[in-house]
């Protein structure tokens, strides 16, 4: 069973992992986040290869793990990508570390794991700070004047250009330059309070993840820049075996929206022709949110026994998830593969394209679903917006 789990705590890192009948969280998911490779007998971790923690303010390996129940965003082939919103608490349900993941989640479906802020991580940090802000206080206000790290480094290159580079003007006026109080009283504090936006602004990029380095160990850096990541490397190799790891990641809507439209206009050969068959409007909007009930809230005692074909076209509509459903999307994928007629390249792009973004020729049964499916997404939308209409109306 292929299963999606989130890294980074990121929508944009959700990606897919290969599970047997009897992988559970504690033997097969907490491996992916161990940082201790004797845990998962293997010679390195993944976390050795890449950032998986959310920032470096948050500790190396998750607290908790939890799918996601919300019901998904429905694409045009009839199959389900993660909501925005699907790693949100409300959507989210803890598991059982101990129970077989296939008892208890779709195929397909999300793994969000919990991180905690750490205190040691944050401490460093703020000391840090705090170390460099002393150092860069007004020589009015300092208690060892002149001490800052840029005069600690003009302190360094003055022999250098006096005695090596035979530099002695610009020797003397950089020693000029460090001299306590070499400044006014207003540019110190004009240059104190410029330091202190630059800080923010550095902190503000670690806290939301804008910059999340794979380490600030230059020993580590400089491995890492030398480790060849693929696959043919055997440590790598055994190590992704080991974790069932696919390499595909599932998309956001934006990326399948962008992807789809171009798909869309390269089929009918530009966006005239596509116009004119009037297939640029759901291009640019493709696919729908499904409602509870529906999607990834389909119960899972009833996965052997429900059809979703069925239950599309029964009084009340609903897309629910079945073993009926996850075979015909198998084997509308083995046509797709069949078409390629022995093409890796063909084959290989077509499963990568499935795996992150679902069906894009779906068979007559999945759009079948689909035109049920979003006839009531529509309607409801209208009632929607005449009821908002009334409403400004009444105002």
């Amino acid at each position: 069973m292929e299963v999606y789990v989130r890294l980074n705590d990121s929508s944009d890192k959700d990606y897919a992992f290969q599970f047997s009948q009897t992988d559970t969280i504690n033997n097969k998911v907490r491996s992916i986040f161990t940082t201790d490779s004797r845990k998962i007998g293997q010679k390195i971790t993944l976390s050795d290869l890449m950032v998986i923690r959310p920032s470096i303010f948050h500790e190396y390996e998750p607290i908790d793990y939890y799918k996601s129940t919300h019901p998904g965003y429905m694409t045009e082939g009839g199959c389900l990508l993660f909501h925005y919103s699907a790693g949100k608490d409300e959507n989210l349900e803890k598991l059982d570390y101990n129970k077989p993941l296939i008892d208890q989640m779709w195929p397909g479906q999300l793994i969000v794991p919990k991180w905690k802020k750490s205190n040691k991580y944050v401490s460093i940090y703020a000391l840090i700070i705090l170390i460099w802000l002393y150092t860069d206080l007004p020589d009015v206000i300092s208690p060892t004047p002149g001490n800052s790290i840029t005069n600690t480094l003009s302190k360094i290159l003055i022999p250098i250009l006096e005695n090596r580079l035979n530099q002695k003007d610009m020797a003397a006026k950089l020693r000029e330059e460090i001299q306590p109080n070499y400044n006014s009283v207003g540019a110190q504090w004009a240059f104190f309070a410029l330091h202190i936006f630059k800080i923010i602004f550095i902190t503000l990029f670690f806290h939301f993840a804008l910059a999340n380095p794979f380490s600030f160990n230059p020993i580590k850096m400089y491995k890492i820049r030398n480790v060849d990541l693929n696959q043919k490397n055997e440590k790598i190799k055994n190590l992704l075996a080991n974790l069932g790891w696919i390499g595909a990641r599932r998309a956001t809507y934006d990326d399948y929206q962008t992807n789809f439209y171009d798909y869309t206009v390269k089929k009918y050969g530009g966006v005239v022709q596509a116009y004119r068959a009037g297939a640029i409007k759901t291009a640019a909007a493709p696919g729908f949110i499904l409602n509870a009930g529906e999607g990834f809230q389909s119960p899972l005692d009833e996965r052997f026994t429900a059809d979703t074909f069925k239950r599309i076209d029964e009084e009340n509509p609903k897309f629910i998830l079945s073993e009926e459903y996850f075979i015909e999307l198998e084997n509308n994928l083995k046509e797709l593969l069949d078409d390629a007629e022995g093409d890796i390249g063909k084959m290989n792009t077509e499963i990568r394209r499935f795996r992150r973004y679902g069906m894009y020729e779906p068979s007559e049964k999945l759009k079948h679903i689909v035109e049920v499916r979003k006839a009531i997404y529509q309607k409801d939308k209208e009632i929607e917006e005449a009821k908002k209409t009334s409403d400004k109306k009444r105002d």
